[in-house]
């Protein structure tokens, strides 16, 4: 059962920068350095994108942090009394 879910997973796993290309970014260049505007675009959207989220993660990640270490300043507190 383990490795046919690990192959399900792989073959997924495979597919999925295909899967999550936008149209422009799925057909491969074929002018070179010199693509169209339109998959110049769509490497530059791609981008914004993950740049986005990693400013979300980032406020994400830091609320995180301060819940976990408010909690273990909150239990050393109370193992203390």
């Amino acid at each position: 059962m383990k490795t046919a879910t690990a192959l399900l997973a792989f073959f997924f796993l495979a597919r999925l920068p295909a899967a999550l290309a936008c149209v422009g970014c799925r057909a491969p260049g074929t002018s070179g350095p010199d693509e169209p505007q339109t998959i110049t675009a769509g490497i530059a959207l791609s981008w914004g994108v993950i740049g986005m989220l990693g400013v979300v993660f980032l406020i994400i990640s830091g609320l995180v942090y301060y819940i976990v270490d408010t909690c273990r300043k909150l239990d050393r507190q109370n193992s203390t009394q």
